[in-house]
């Protein structure tokens, strides 16, 4: 709750709520914990996870409440609303497929990084938001394969779930501000993988708090 009122007071242009984008940073987090517990869970019962069912269930969770705006977005629009929205058909689209924020990121100026940080008091596109569920949805697609493959890993290293999963998020945090540095703030910000760690360090720490990846000592931190 303190996340979403926080990056609504940040787009409704309240100053001292400069920082307030950094509340998608908690929901990428967060994401990343509640999936990643959910597959150690799974995976700890039954040895696998059914990924068409994963899918399945995250189609059945998001698809209705975004296409249903979508498509109330479209009618509107029909109807004369959104006039002054330059490639809102675009933005329709890219969000319907899940790749608003690579459209975003293709913008350029129009759609940047900057543009967003200076306009955060103006109206912009009313599938604004759509870029960070792109980001969760992208990584809802890959996951459950990478999750899987990580499992084979751990077998045969005879490691844990929390050392595999720890090595690919120090990865994708070391990439990060290396994309940032190559190809600028505008990728930084929009592009998935610039972003992917945020979500796995919320695996990372799915990892950590399961009582059969932590010692005797500490097994009284996991819920």
């Amino acid at each position: 709750a303190l996340a979403v009122t926080v990056v609504l007071l940040f787009h409704g242009g309240i100053g001292w709520m400069s920082g307030g984008y950094l509340g998608v940073s908690v929901f990428f987090t967060l994401s990343g914990f509640l999936i990643t517990s959910l597959m150690l869970h799974e995976h700890g019962s039954t040895g696998g996870v059914a990924v068409g069912a994963f899918y399945t269930r995250r189609a059945r969770r998001l698809l209705p409440a975004s296409l249903f705006c979508l498509a109330a977005i479209s009618v509107m629009a029909w109807a004369g609303w959104f006039r002054g929205v330059d490639g809102l058909r675009r933005d329709v689209w890219g969000a319907m497929f899940q790749v608003f924020n690579w459209v975003r990121l293709a913008a350029g100026g129009e759609g940047g990084y900057g543009a967003l940080m200076q306009a955060n008091s103006g109206f912009r596109s009313p599938v604004e938001h759509y870029w960070s569920l792109a980001i969760e949805e992208q990584f809802y697609w890959i996951w459950p394969l990478v999750f899987l493959g990580l499992m084979v890993v751990v077998r045969r290293l005879r490691t844990r779930p929390v050392a595999v999963i720890g090595g690919l998020t120090v990865l994708a945090a070391v990439a990060a501000p290396l994309i940032a540095a190559v190809w600028g703030p505008d990728v930084a910000y929009w592009a998935t993988p610039a972003r992917i760690s945020e979500i796995l360090f919320g695996a990372l720490a799915a990892a950590w708090v399961m009582g059969r990846d932590l010692s005797p000592r500490l097994q009284w931190l996991a819920p």
